[in-house]
C-alpha cells in the first residue's frame, strides 16, 4: 500500500484528464497513410518533421542508406542526391540514428554527429619571394640606389635642379623606370651649363635590367607608377634595400610585411600580398591584404583585405552539415551545403571555428543565426547569413560576425542540446543547464554564457519547449524524470520542478522522444523499453499555481514501435511501426471534438471513414451490403460503426456487424449502400482508483490520510457528463470480479430513443461492500462510445479503533 493524493489514481491507460470535460477517453487515431514496409532497411531510423508554413509540412525519414520525404497526406516526394548519401554513414551498432536537424525556410540542415568537421587542403596562395619598391617623393641631387642581397643592382643620381626643366627627372614614376630600365628623357641645359645643350645622365648609373635582374635569370620585375616590383620566381628568399639619399623619407621597402596600411603604395601588381603587423609587441592587430587589379595588366586597383597567405580557408564540405533544400518545383535536394570562405585574418586574429576538429552534437536557429553544439561550446553563424561561420575583418569586431562562445564551469560541461525560451538560449549538458543571451541584439561583443541550474539531463532525448516551459528528461536507474524548467523573464532567475515527483516509478527506462502542445498544455513521451505506449502530462497553470498535474498512459493496439511523434497545433502527428510496415496515423486532441453531423467522436483506433457509396452492392435476399474499401480489413480486428449522414435510415453512431472480410472488401449487416462509414480497432480505457481513506486537515494546510480504524465503502457514486457509456469493475481481495455498465441512458427521458446513441448528465452508483484498502474500483472503457467522469464520492462506515480523551 502506498498514500496518495486524494486526486490521485493508481493507474491510468488511455485515459486523458482535462480541467472541464473531466477524466474522459483518449481520442482516437485517424488512419492517413500506409508507407510502406521498405522505410524499415534494419538500420536506426530518424524522422524529422518540417513545418515549411501552416499550410505545407513533411515528414523527413533518414538512415545512413537514404533519406525519404513524405506530405502530411502520405504522397512521397522526389528526393535528389547529386552526391549521393555518404555523409549519413555511420558505423552499425548505434541503437539510435545520430542525426540532428533543424529546417530553416527552404533549408534543413542535417548533422551527423560521427563526423569530426575538418578544413580541406585549399589554401589561400602563400607569400612570394618579392619587394616592393616604393618612390614616394623625388628630390633634386640625391642618389636613389637599389640593392639586392647586399649589391648595387641599379642606382640614379637626379639632376641638381638648377633649371625648371629638370623637373622631369625628379618624378616618382621617372625615377622607378630610370632604375628598373634605364630609361632616359631630354633636358635642357641647365643655367650653370649653358655650353652642352642637354642633360648629360652620370655615367655611374645602373638599372635592373642591364644588371642582369630579368626574367632569363629567373626574376620578374615590373614598374607600375612609383612602384617597382621584384620577385625571385624560383622561390628562394633576397634581401631588397633603396636608398634614397634623404634617410628613408622619399622611398619604402616592403618584403611581406609593413607596419601600417598608408605605408602600401597606390599602385602595385595584381595578387601582391603584405602583412600588416601594427603595433609592435601586439600579435592579435595583424592582418593581411592583397592588390586587386583584376589583373596584371590592370593600371589600377585597391588593397583589400585578405586571410593569411598560405593559410585554409575552406571547410571541407563532405565533413561539415548537410542540407535538405526544397526546391521551387516540390522536389527536394540532399547535398553538401555551400559555406563560405575564410575572409580574412589569421589563426589567431580570426581564428577558425571551435568545431573544426571536432565532432557536432546538436543544430539549432536563434536570433537569425544558425548554430552549432560541439564539445563545451556554442558556435553560431553570422547573422542573417547561415553558412557564413568566420570574420569579416581583423581589425574590428563586427555586430554581425559569428558567435564562438564556451561554457563555463569547474567541470567539463558538453553540450548537448538547446532550446529559446524568451529571448535566451537554454543550453543543456550532462549535469548542468547554461543560458546565452545578449543584449535586445545578439552579437559577439554582447553576448555571454552562464551556469544557470545544476540538473543532470538525460543525453538521448532532446528538450521541447512549451509556452513558458522547457521539459527535459532525467535518468533514474530503472525510470525516468521529467523536470519542467522555467525563467523569471525579468531576473532570469531559473528552476526546475519534478512532474512526475507523484509517480517516480511511472516511465520506464531511458526516453528518446518527447514533444509538447503549448495549446493543449500537454507533454507526451516516448521510451522504447515501452514501444508502443507514449507517458502523456497533462497540465494547467492558473498564473503561478499548477492546478493540473496529471499522467497517464497511452498504448496503441497493433503497433510494433512508435517511431516519431510531433504536434502541430491541436494535433498529434503519428508514425507507427505496425507488422514491420510504416504508417502515419494522426489524432484530434481538442477539447469539445466531435465528428462531422454527430454529437461524439467514435473513439476507434485507425480510423478511416468509407464515405464514397460507389460500387456498394446491396443483397435484399441476405440482408447485407458488400462496401469496397481502400484497405485491407483482414490485417487488423476492425468493426465498423455509422457516421452522420444525415436523413439516413442508421444514425451516428451505430455499430454495424461485419460478416466478412476480403482483401479490398468487406460485407456487412443491412442496407448501408447510402451509409458514411467508420472503420477502425478497439482500444480500452482503464482508470483504478488509489485506496481511498478518510482525511483530516493537516498542520501544514492539506489534508493527511487517517490510516487507523477500518473503513467500510459502501459505494461509489461517479458524477458523469456527455457520456454513453461507462463500465466499473469492483474485484475485491481474493474474490471475482463484479461489473457494472452504465449506459447513460434514463428512464423516462425524452432523449431515450432505441437505435440512437445519446449523450447524457448525471450520477452511476456503483455498490463496492468491501473494506477500503482490500478492493480495487476501476472504470473501464472498452466501447467505441463516449465517456467523461467529472468527479467520484462515496459512502462508507468507518470504526475508530481509538478514541481521544
Amino acid at each position: 500500500m502506498s498514500l496518495r493524493l486524494a486526486t490521485q489514481g493508481d493507474l491510468q491507460v488511455n485515459a486523458y484528464s482535462t480541467i472541464i470535460e473531466g477524466k474522459k477517453k483518449r481520442p482516437p487515431t485517424e488512419y492517413v497513410a500506409a508507407l510502406g514496409a521498405d522505410l524499415l532497411d534494419g538500420s536506426p531510423l530518424f524522422t524529422h518533421l518540417i513545418q515549411r508554413d501552416g499550410t505545407e509540412q513533411y515528414w523527413v525519414f533518414m538512415t545512413k542508406n537514404g533519406i525519404r520525404v513524405f506530405d502530411l497526406t502520405g504522397v512521397e516526394k522526389t528526393v535528389n542526391a547529386p552526391e549521393g548519401y555518404d555523409y549519413l554513414s555511420h558505423s552499425n551498432g548505434l541503437k539510435t540514428a545520430p542525426f540532428r536537424a533543424t529546417t530553416v525556410a527552404d533549408y534543413t540542415f542535417i548533422v551527423n554527429q560521427t563526423k569530426t568537421v575538418s578544413l580541406a587542403s585549399t589554401t589561400t596562395p602563400a607569400f612570394k619571394s618579392d619587394a616592393i619598391l616604393n618612390i614616394q617623393a623625388g628630390n633634386y641631387g640625391r642618389t636613389y640606389v637599389i640593392k639586392i642581397d647586399g649589391v648595387v643592382k641599379a642606382q640614379y643620381r637626379t639632376p641638381d635642379g638648377d633649371s625648371a626643366a629638370q623637373s622631369p627627372a625628379v618624378d616618382c614614376t621617372f625615377i622607378a623606370q630610370r632604375l628598373l630600365n634605364g630609361k632616359t628623357i631630354a633636358l635642357e641645359t641647365t643655367v650653370n651649363d649653358q655650353a652642352n645643350g642637354n642633360w648629360t645622365w652620370k655615367s655611374t648609373d645602373k638599372n635592373l635590367v642591364d644588371e642582369g635582374i630579368t626574367g632569363a635569370n629567373g626574376w620578374f620585375v615590373k614598374s607600375i607608377g612609383s612602384t617597382i616590383y621584384i620577385q625571385k620566381t624560383d622561390g628562394t628568399t633576397f634581401r631588397a634595400e633603396l636608398d634614397d639619399g634623404f634617410n628613408g623619407n622619399a622611398s619604402k621597402v616592403i618584403q611581406n610585411e609593413t607596419q601600417d596600411f598608408p605605408s602600401l603604395p597606390r599602385q602595385c601588381v595584381h595578387n601582391a600580398a603584405v602583412e600588416i603587423t601594427g603595433a609592435a609587441g601586439n600579435e592579435f592587430d595583424n592582418y593581411y591584404v592583397r592588390y586587386d587589379a583584376k589583373n596584371d595588366d590592370h593600371p589600377h586597383g585597391i588593397w583589400k583585405e585578405v586571410p593569411e597567405p598560405g593559410i585554409k580557408t575552406t571547410f571541407n564540405d563532405t565533413t561539415m552539415p548537410h542540407v535538405l533544400v526544397r526546391e521551387a518545383d516540390g522536389t527536394f535536394t540532399f547535398k553538401p551545403a555551400t559555406w563560405d570562405l575564410r575572409k580574412a585574418g589569421d589563426d589567431k586574429t580570426c581564428p577558425q571555428p571551435s568545431f573544426v576538429g571536432s565532432k557536432l552534437n546538436d543544430v539549432f536557429f536563434f536570433k537569425n543565426r544558425v548554430g552549432f553544439l560541439s564539445k563545451e561550446s556554442v558556435i553560431m553563424s553570422r547573422a542573417g547569413s547561415y553558412f557564413d561561420f568566420w570574420r569579416a575583418t581583423a581589425t574590428a569586431l563586427l555586430d554581425d560576425d559569428p558567435i564562438d562562445v564556451a561554457g563555463v564551469g569547474a567541470e567539463v560541461s558538453i553540450l548537448h542540446y538547446a532550446e529559446a525560451q524568451f529571448d535566451r538560449l537554454v543550453i543543456f549538458s550532462d549535469r548542468r543547464q547554461f543560458i546565452l543571451m545578449g543584449n535586445e541584439l545578439l552579437t559577439p561583443k554582447t553576448v555571454s554564457i552562464r551556469p544557470s541550474t545544476a540538473f543532470p539531463s538525460a543525453p538521448q532525448v532532446a528538450p521541447v519547449s512549451s509556452g513558458q516551459s522547457l521539459f527535459f528528461a532525467m535518468d533514474r536507474g530503472l525510470f525516468t524524470m521529467i523536470r519542467e524548467y522555467t525563467m523569471e523573464p525579468e531576473t532570469g532567475r531559473a528552476d526546475a520542478d519534478d512532474t512526475t515527483s507523484h509517480v517516480p516509478q511511472y516511465i520506464p527506462g531511458s526516453p528518446t522522444l518527447m514533444a509538447a502542445a503549448p495549446q493543449e498544455d500537454m507533454l507526451a513521451v516516448y521510451s522504447p523499453q515501452d514501444p508502443a505506449a507514449l507517458y502523456v502530462y497533462k497540465y494547467y497553470w492558473a498564473q503561478d499555481q499548477k492546478l493540473q498535474s496529471s499522467w497517464s498512459r497511452w498504448e496503441f493496439p497493433g503497433v510494433e514501435t512508435i517511431l516519431n511523434f510531433k504536434f502541430i497545433d491541436s494535433k498529434l502527428l503519428l508514425v507507427l511501426n505496425r507488422n514491420g510496415s510504416v504508417f502515419f496515423e494522426t489524432m484530434d486532441i481538442q477539447p469539445g471534438a466531435v465528428d462531422p453531423g454527430g454529437e461524439f467522436v467514435i473513439n476507434l483506433d485507425r480510423r478511416i471513414l468509407v464515405s464514397s457509396t460507389a460500387g456498394r452492392i446491396y443483397d435484399p435476399f441476405n440482408d447485407k451490403t458488400v462496401v469496397p474499401v481502400s484497405f485491407d480489413p483482414s490485417e487488423e480486428d476492425y468493426v465498423c460503426v455509422t457516421g452522420a449522414t444525415g436523413g439516413t435510415a442508421l444514425p451516428h453512431g451505430i455499430m454495424v456487424q461485419i460478416l466478412e472480410k476480403g482483401v479490398d472488401t468487406v460485407t456487412l449487416a443491412g442496407d448501408v449502400t447510402q451509409e458514411k462509414l467508420y472503420f477502425g480497432t478497439p482500444y480500452v480505457m482503464r482508470y483504478r482508483f488509489s485506496d481511498i481513506f478518510i482525511r483530516q486537515p493537516s498542520q501544514n494546510g492539506g489534508s493527511s490520510a487517517v490510516t487507523q480504524g477500518r473503513l467500510q465503502l459502501i459505494k461509489l457514486i461517479l458524477q458523469y457528463s456527455k457520456s454513453t457509456f461507462i463500465q466499473v469493475e469492483v474485484t475485491p481481495l481474493g474474490r471475482a470480479t463484479r461489473t457494472y455498465v452504465h449506459n447513460g441512458r434514463l428512464m423516462g427521458d425524452p432523449e431515450n430513443r432505441a437505435g440512437i446513441a445519446t449523450l447524457n448528465d448525471g450520477n452511476f452508483a456503483v455498490p463496492i461492500l468491501a473494506q477500503n484498502n482490500r478492493v480495487k474500483i476501476e472504470i473501464v472503457n472498452d466501447s467505441y462510445l463516449p465517456s467523461s467522469v467529472i468527479s467520484a464520492e462515496w459512502v462508507g462506515e468507518y470504526v475508530s479503533r481509538t478514541r481521544r480523551v
